[in-house]
């Protein structure tokens, strides 16, 4: 139960922002002839972008935890 919490709180995000995208990928297809329908489209291009956005920002932080761990860990005495 443990490993499926970190999951959904690791994951959670980009699985919502993903269904969002695909409801509106969905709706750009049913909207054949409207002026709307590409708007649509770069919604969901959109989405894609933010998803990758999430990706990028938690490796950021995840290297910045590795530094500051290593530089706290090189200061104490032993």
């Amino acid at each position: 139960m443990k490993g499926f919490l970190r999951l959904y709180m690791n994951y959670g995000l980009v699985a919502s922002v993903l269904v969002w995208a695909a409801v509106v990928g969905m709706m750009a297809y049913r909207l054949n002839e409207s002026p709307w329908r590409w708007a649509f489209v770069v919604l969901v291009f959109v989405g894609f972008g933010t998803i990758a956005a999430i990706f990028w920002i938690r490796k950021y932080v995840d290297r910045q935890t590795e530094a500051s761990e290593q530089g706290s860990e090189g200061g104490r005495a032993t």
